[in-house]
């Protein structure tokens, strides 16, 4: 693995390169992983700007209507090119928006384009003029069904995505179909990379590091992942330093920012257990802790430059909406900049500061749901200079003492084996680096 600046950036101008020539070249099928901020977006945006300017139809499928918009903003920002978005019927343009809004497939052009929309939307269509490549962003979270759909329109593809992060969400039972050679409700770029022997025209690379993560973070996500990765930030580039004299926990946690990205802060655990979905001492923790960063006049340090940290650079995120509710009615008009959503939502979006409430502090008996570890690995890669886990301070004793049944069929991994090991890695290392602090 290459390890300096120099080399992280040779390389991905050398993977840039191969992927550009590719897709112009008109090769079939490329998979693209690579770790959370790493600019996927930024090549995916290059590769489908070289196809459209060699005259090729270009279509980008995302997971999430934001992502559609980001990317559309980004093309006109970035590369001075007007992409169209496909949308829901009745969606309008905004005042002075940079680029067309399209609902009816019959106004699509036939010519040169880039077509920008959902796989939802895209999965809806019928008969459809062939696109000559398709793009698809975040594409782990894509199911081999919702793979197949999109065939319809393209027959080249470039998926590109990060395999550690929430998988495709199936809302029907998939256990008649877990030793199926190609499970519908897999991510499909698992599926391809599983099969390269098949695929003989496959273009596989990764992308070495993260842009966007602390250094140090890479060490607390890193077993989420089969392949190494690191940061293009030194250490000591990224954190928090605020003014003020420590009184309490909260305190506490935050001046520990001041020599590391991640820090924890922990609420005793009632002797009848965890509130469940909506613990309001929890969400009440969580918005003191971005109210006291700002009472604090924090200064967040990215690549070495220390700036004061604004309102809406702080973000707070639960796995359950009801959590979310009531951190968000905790939250004043001075805080209102603050967003607050689940780890779905937060999926592409940074901020330099992040409020998390660990997905495991209502929980005391961990299904294999609650020990997946995507949604935690989403949590803890959103931020760019600090980083707060909230939660019950039972957590430890419940990984320690919890022992996790193989239920899975044979041949399948051990999703729940794995998800263990992963959490109990993640709490374990702040543990020994004594970055938790007590209420």
């Amino acid at each position: 693995m290459t390890q300096s600046y120099r080399e992280l950036e040779e390389y991905v101008k050398e993977a840039t390169r191969q992927l550009v020539d590719y897709v112009c070249e008109e090769g079939r099928l490329a998979v693209v992983k690579a770790p959370p901020g790493s600019g996927k977006t930024y090549l995916l945006l290059t590769a489908a700007k070289a196809a459209f300017k060699k005259g090729q139809r270009v279509a980008i499928a995302t997971q999430t209507r934001s992502q559609a918009d980001d990317i559309c903003r980004r093309f006109v920002a970035d590369f001075g090119v007007k992409p169209i978005r496909f949308a829901a019927a009745g969606a309008t343009a905004g005042a002075g928006l940079p680029y067309l809004i399209i609902s009816d497939k019959k106004e699509l052009p036939n010519g040169r384009c880039i077509v920008v929309g959902t796989s939802a939307k895209w999965g809806m269509l019928g008969d459809l003029a062939e696109f000559d490549v398709m793009f698809v962003e975040e594409a782990w979270q894509l199911a081999w069904a919702d793979f197949m759909h999109l065939g319809r329109f393209a027959g080249r593809f470039v998926l590109i995505g990060d395999p550690g992060q929430i998988p495709p969400v199936v809302t029907i039972e998939t256990g008649r179909w877990e030793t199926a050679p190609r499970p519908p409700h897999r991510a499909a770029p698992e599926l391809i990379l599983g099969e390269k022997k098949r695929w003989r025209d496959l273009l596989s690379l990764d992308l070495p590091a993260t842009r966007r993560l602390p250094r140090d973070t890479v060490g607390y996500i890193e077993s989420f992942y089969d392949f190494e990765f690191r940061a293009f930030a030194r250490d000591g580039e990224r954190g928090v330093r605020s003014s003020g004299r420590t009184k309490d926990g909260i305190d506490a946690a935050i001046d520990l920012l001041d020599s590391g990205s991640v820090v924890a802060v922990t609420l005793p655990t009632p002797p009848e257990g965890p509130p469940l979905e909506e613990d309001l001492e929890i969400a009440d923790l969580a918005v003191s802790v971005a109210r006291r960063l700002l009472a604090r006049n924090s200064m967040k340090r990215i690549d070495g430059k220390e700036t004061a940290l604004e309102v809406s650079e702080i973000g707070l995120c639960a796995t359950h909406r009801v959590m979310n509710s009531a951190m968000a009615l905790r939250l004043d008009k001075k805080m209102s900049a603050v967003s607050v959503d689940t780890p779905e939502r937060w999926q592409g979006l940074e901020r330099p500061v992040m409020v998390m409430v660990h997905p495991l502090s209502g929980v005391t008996e961990p299904t294999d749901f609650d020990l997946e570890t995507g949604r935690l690995c989403v949590m803890a890669s959103r931020h760019k200079a600090g980083l707060i886990v909230v939660t019950r301070d039972h957590l430890a004793s419940t990984l320690d003492t919890h022992l996790p049944v193989a239920e899975q069929p044979v041949g399948r991994p051990d999703v729940a084996g794995r998800g263990h090991q992963q959490n109990s890695e993640f709490w374990s290392r702040l543990v020994r680096q004594s970055r938790i602090a007590e209420m």
